[in-house]
């Protein structure tokens, strides 16, 4: 926030959107901080004693910064985690710009202390400096490029694979994972992909549109589970609230009740759901609604049926 005086102090005039595109943030954060810096100032508070500036969207210039005219300077030791987010960061799939973060690393690593440098550098394990996979490289080069790709995909929800034909849109990363919004070509709509279930990618190049327009993400909620109408109410064995971690779903009670918490799971596949819940071997009840109750008791009896032919 402080870094915002120097830079309008640099640029007098310069508007809210311009300040947005060079420095990464939102207008409104932009904004929000200007308000919050005009009431900052030096103790006592009094006249002269507050920074002073004329800012509105179209424009702001600043006319008495107190001295923070200056971008502040990192500290060794925040210079030493900066430098360790970013060498994490370098073959995380997603980035829109790697080159970047590589460059900034290394201005970073020169300028530190090389006993600072050489800590940093034992802590970072080689998987984080390893070559990105080639199937990530073929659809980062499809994505800048608009061409569509051809590759066999394994779906969790069908438990089948096909051939899919999908225009890159974006490349981003969800716990650990990394997937790619595409446009798939026979569905005429967005899918998500994830990259570790696709096979024999091949960048075919010919152009496609990636439909940037239509794509609706949200990096808080990438898969849409808030958006999903049908959701299953549970119990989850007081042992296996693990798998919160791992799977969509929101514990509603605060305490067990009989040894299982109740919670609640977004259903956006009846099949997947359908074979989470019997794969879990009872670690997992279903409540409701009813007509899933219905459909995941079915199943087991089939199950178990076929054990008795």
């Amino acid at each position: 926030m402080l870094n915002l005086l120097p830079y309008f102090e640099a640029h007098p005039g310069r508007s809210i959107m311009e300040a947005a595109g060079d420095l990464g943030y939102a207008p409104q954060q932009i904004m929000d901080d200007l308000n919050r810096l005009w009431c900052c100032g030096l103790p006592g508070m009094g006249p002269g004693d507050l920074v002073d500036l004329d800012h509105s969207y179209p424009s702001v210039r600043v006319t008495n910064s107190q001295g923070m005219d200056r971008p502040l300077r990192l500290t060794q030791t925040e210079a030493g985690a900066l430098l360790l987010a970013l060498e994490s960061l370098e073959n995380v799939g997603g980035l829109t710009d790697r080159d970047a973060v590589v460059s900034a690393a290394g201005k970073l690593r020169r300028i530190l202390p090389a006993s600072t440098a050489t800590v940093v550098d034992s802590v970072v394990s080689d998987s984080f400096r390893s070559a990105a996979p080639p199937v990530l490289e073929t659809i980062r080069a499809a994505l800048d490029n608009r061409t569509i790709l051809a590759f066999g995909y394994y779906s969790a929800a069908s438990d089948a694979t096909t051939h899919r034909l999908a225009v890159p849109a974006r490349v981003f990363t969800k716990e650990g994972n990394t997937y790619v919004s595409a446009w798939d070509t026979a569905a005429g709509t967005h899918r998500t992909f994830r990259v570790d279930r696709m096979d024999d990618v091949v960048d075919t190049g010919e152009t496609g549109d990636p439909h940037l327009g239509e794509l609706a993400f949200n990096s808080e909620d990438p898969f849409s589970f808030t958006s999903v109408s049908c959701h299953a109410e549970v119990r989850i064995l007081e042992d296996a609230v693990w798998l919160a971690d791992y799977v969509p779903l929101e514990l509603t009670g605060t305490n067990p009740v009989d040894g299982f918490y109740a919670a609640r799971m977004p259903v956006s596949s009846h099949d997947w759901f359908i074979r989470f819940i019997l794969g879990q071997g009872g670690r997992v009840l279903v409540d409701g609604p009813a007509e899933l109750v219905a459909e995941v008791s079915e199943r087991a009896r089939a199950g178990l049926a076929a054990y008795h032919r």
